[in-house]
C-alpha cells in the first residue's frame, strides 16, 4: 500500500472513532462536524457543499411538480 492510501485509510479510521465516542456522549443530533474533527486531530477548513441548503420555497415548487400522495392505512398497522 502506498503511504498516500496507509494516511487516508489511518485518516478514515480516526474519523470514525472520533464519530462514535462523540455520537454516544452527545447524541447524533448533538454532533457537528467540527467535533469530530477536533476529537480526530484533523485540521483544515471545513465548508459546507454549495447547494447542500435549500429554500423552503425552492422545495414547495419542486414539490409541486409530483402528485399528492394519500396515505393508507394497511391491515395490521397500528400507527397511521
Amino acid at each position: 500500500m502506498k503511504d498516500r492510501q496507509r494516511r487516508a485509510q489511518e485518516t478514515r479510521a480516526k474519523i470514525v472513532a472520533a464519530a462514535e465516542k462523540r455520537i454516544s456522549e452527545k447524541g447524533f443530533d448533538a454532533v457537528q462536524i467540527i467535533d469530530i474533527t477536533n476529537e480526530a486531530g484533523i485540521t483544515g477548513v471545513y465548508q459546507t457543499p454549495q447547494g447542500y441548503y435549500v429554500d423552503d420555497a425552492d422545495v414547495e415548487e419542486f414539490d409541486k411538480g409530483f402528485p399528492t400522495k394519500e396515505k393508507l392505512k394497511l391491515p395490521g398497522q397500528i400507527f397511521g
